[in-house]
Parts: C-alpha cells; sequence; structure tokens
C-alpha cells in the first residue's frame, strides 16, 4: 500500500512551499487508495514552538488536507534514535567522536539515486564524508530521524523539496547501514517568485492563513498550487475529486515554478463563479454583519450582479459592505476626480427624475437616459458621480443594477448628499 508523509519542520509558518509539498504528498496517497501521514520533525527543541505546530496544523485542516493515523513528533522518539545509532556502533557502522556519533562512509563508489522526477542522479564518492547522525547533546541529526521514521511509519514515496536531493545520498547510506529498503524518492523543483528569485514573503511565501484572512478559498488555493508544477493536458480548473482522479507522479514538472499572485486570484475568480449563490450569500454573512442585516432576495439579486466583478470573497464583502452601509464614505482620489461643481445640475434632475420612477430597473436607466439627453451629455459624466454617491467608489454593476439593489428614498438621499458634499467643497476652494 502507498503511504506519503508531510514532515514539517515547526520553527516558523505553513508556507506555500510547504502546502505544496503536503498537496502533492496527499493527492497521491489518495489517488492510490494509500495513506497520507503527518510528522513534526522537532528535534531542534529550541527552534521549534507548540504555536508554529498549532498554526501548520490549523492551515492543513482548513485546507483540507486531512492526515491518518496519529500525528508523529520527533521530540517525543529520542531513546529510539539513541538505541539505533548505538546498534550502528556496535555493529562497527558508526563511531564516537568528541561526544558525537558519526556515521562509517566506506562508500568506495558513487551512489545513484533514482528519483521520480529527476531521474538517476549520481553523487560521488568524493563528496560523501563520516557525517553526524547523533550531535553531542544526545539529539538526533535530520538524516538519521528521518531514515528511521519513515521506515518505521511504512513510507513507500518520500515527497520533499529538490533541496533535499543530495541529502538522499546520506539517507541510501543509512539505509543500507541498517538494511532497510529504499522508499521511491520524488523530489518537487522549488517554488520561485515572479522574478526567479527564491520564494519570499514579498512574493507570497507567508503563513497559508493568510491567504484565508485575504479571502481566497482553500479549493481555489489547492488548485492553483497544483498547477505550480504539474500538469494534465490544458486543463486549468479542477474540483479536489478531479484532482485526486487525475494525479499522477509522471505529470510532475522539473523546472522551477514560478508563483503569481494574479494568476491565483483569477483562479479564485473561477471558483467564486462555480459557487451557487446560496453558499456564497452564507460565505459573505460569516464576514458581514451588514450582510446579515439584508433580505434573502436582496443578497440574492446582490451576489448575481456583483460575483463576476470579484477575485475574492473579501471583494464582495467589501462591495456589499460599501452598498449596504448607513454612512458612505467616498473615494478621495475619485471624490476629486469625478464630484465637481459642473455636474450639480444634472445630478439635482437625476433626483427629481428617480423619485418620479417607478423604480424598475427599466424605469431608472430611462430617468439617467432622459438626463443626459436634457443636458446633452454622455452617460459617463453622470455614472461615475453617482456610482460614487450611492457606494463611495468607482467600481460597481452597471448603474440600474447597482440601484435596484436599495431602495428608492436611500438612493435619492446618498446623491442629494453628494450634490451637498460638492457645493461644501466647491464653497472651500473660492
Amino acid at each position: 500500500m502507498v503511504k506519503t508523509r508531510f514532515a514539517p519542520s515547526p520553527s516558523g509558518y505553513l508556507h506555500i512551499g510547504g502546502v505544496r509539498t503536503a498537496l502533492y504528498a496527499w493527492l497521491y496517497a489518495r489517488n492510490q487508495g494509500g495513506e497520507f501521514l503527518l510528522r513534526i520533525e522537532n528535534t531542534h527543541i529550541q527552534r521549534s514552538s507548540q504555536e508554529s505546530i498549532d498554526s501548520i496544523t490549523e492551515g492543513l485542516e482548513w485546507l483540507g488536507l486531512n492526515h491518518d493515523g496519529e500525528v508523529i513528533e520527533q521530540k517525543d522518539r529520542f531513546d529510539i534514535y539513541q538505541k539505533k545509532a548505538n546498534q550502528l556502533i556496535e555493529e562497527g557502522k558508526a563511531y564516537e567522536s568528541e561526544g558525537a556519533i558519526r556515521l562509517k562512509s566506506d562508500c568506495l563508489s558513487s551512489i545513484v539515486i533514482s528519483d521520480q522526477v529527476f531521474g538517476d542522479v549520481e553523487v560521488k564518492s568524493d563528496e560523501l564524508d563520516d557525517f553526524i547522525i547523533m550531535r553531542s547533546n544526545g539529539a538526533p541529526t535530520y538524516h538519521l530521524a528521518v531514515v528511521i521514521d519513515d521506515h518505521e511509519s511504512g513510507i513507500t514515496h518520500v515527497m520533499r523539496g529538490d533541496d533535499h536531493l543530495k541529502n538522499s545520498a546520506r539517507h541510501i547510506q543509512l539505509m543500507e547501514a541498517f538494511e532497510y529498503p529504499k522508499p521511491q524518492f520524488v523530489h518537487l523543483p522549488m517554488i520561485l517568485g515572479p522574478d526567479g528569485a527564491r520564494l519570499s514573503k514579498r512574493h507570497g511565501a507567508m503563513n497559508v492563513l493568510h491567504y484565508r484572512e485575504e479571502g481566497f478559498s482553500p479549493e481555489a488555493l489547492l488548485n492553483y498550487l497544483v498547477r505550480l508544477g504539474w500538469s494534465k493536458g490544458d486543463q486549468e480548473i479542477f474540483s479536489i475529486e478531479e484532482m485526486i482522479d487525475g494525479f499522477d507522479l509522471s505529470g510532475i514538472n522539473k523546472a522551477s515554478a514560478k508563483f503569481d499572485i494574479e494568476k491565483l486570484r483569477w483562479v479564485n475568480q473561477q471558483h467564486l463563479l462555480n459557487t451557487n449563490d446560496s453558499e456564497l450569500k452564507l460565505m459573505i454573512e460569516a464576514r458581514s454583519q451588514i450582510a446579515k442585516g439584508q433580505e434573502d432576495e436582496i443578497m440574492t439579486s446582490f451576489i448575481k450582479a456583483y460575483k463576476n466583478r470579484a477575485n475574492t470573497i473579501n471583494d464582495l464583502v467589501s462591495s456589499c459592505d460599501s452598498l449596504f452601509s448607513d454612512e458612505i464614505n467616498y473615494n478621495e482620489a475619485s471624490a476629486e476626480k469625478f464630484l465637481k461643481k459642473e455636474i450639480i445640475p444634472p445630478l439635482e434632475d437625476v433626483v427629481d427624475s428617480l423619485r418620479k420612477s417607478d423604480w424598475s430597473q427599466e424605469s431608472i436607466s430611462e430617468a439617467l437616459k432622459s438626463v443626459c439627453e436634457k443636458h446633452e451629455i454622455g452617460f459617463g459624466k453622470i455614472g461615475q458621480p453617482i456610482r460614487i454617491a450611492v457606494t463611495g467608489g468607482t467600481q460597481s454593476p452597471s448603474i440600474d443594477q447597482t440601484l435596484i439593489l436599495l431602495d428608492q428614498e436611500t438612493v435619492v438621499d446618498r446623491i442629494d448628499a453628494a450634490i451637498e458634499y460638492i457645493k461644501e467643497n466647491s464653497n472651500e476652494e473660492t
């Protein structure tokens, strides 16, 4: 049976690179009907923290990358590592040196790492030394602990970043010393920033929970990451089920992939568009008190009008709060550009025309059209001032779609308030 694992070090948070490694290991296990294990590699007690462990597990839980069985923590297994190291000393395969324990590197020939992504990678014998497996403070090195844990957990496929590729030569030495069978190695190319440099915070290598706060869906984030180094024809948008069904090791690319936040936004937008309106309503209400106070019919109409313009659920929440708030806060730059005194006469006529309308989309559209004809101006001249008056900004669906979401009195009052705002600011200037 296939067994994979994700083995983060709890010295920081779960970031994009770690998530993709976990995702690939999880997908392969689920595709093969196997098991996906979680191991916390906390042999460096001073650099590890419970806060980090909690953040990692919360991130995996949010993403839905559920693991099988109990979580293994290496800090609880020091006695096992010591016993195994002593066993190698007794067998003449390791020795003590200044309080530490080193593996004897008797390899006279090179070691070939058979990797599912990079093929056969040769490590020359002169690159292999007597490396430390137990430190003088009694803590195991990464090399010893990972080999023992992978064997005892029955891991069949070791999936990790390609920065560990050369480490596998030392691991193979340890496996041969212990007479362990070798797992399949699957080393994943690094994720780079858009500029080709190693991914950093400025590129998006932040706590994965930050993306939750920013309004990205876990499904969209996983969809984006699965394609960041793996391909299945030209398909871009995947459901979780499609990812599981289609994932294979042969589709993993050798080349490093570049993280692109704009592509992530686009993928998230596609997932939003594929989410039914009732679910979107619940997602908005979970983040907005103002949304909770709106009638179901109004919220449904709002979602239909605005969802094509949103990249994240936060975009919808922001639009909802701006539209339905009791207090409108104008975007300063937009107000300065569009709320000018020459637009006052047309806006005053807009108020009069809207008051007389029967408050349907058709009558709103006709009312605005008649004002434009009277003043011999294009619709753009009053469109943006009305948007700012009603929503605070210049981004919204068509004016008739936007206004009909509010009651007639609210819209008229907001445009009146904008007229007063223009007058006050005009007086200040003079």
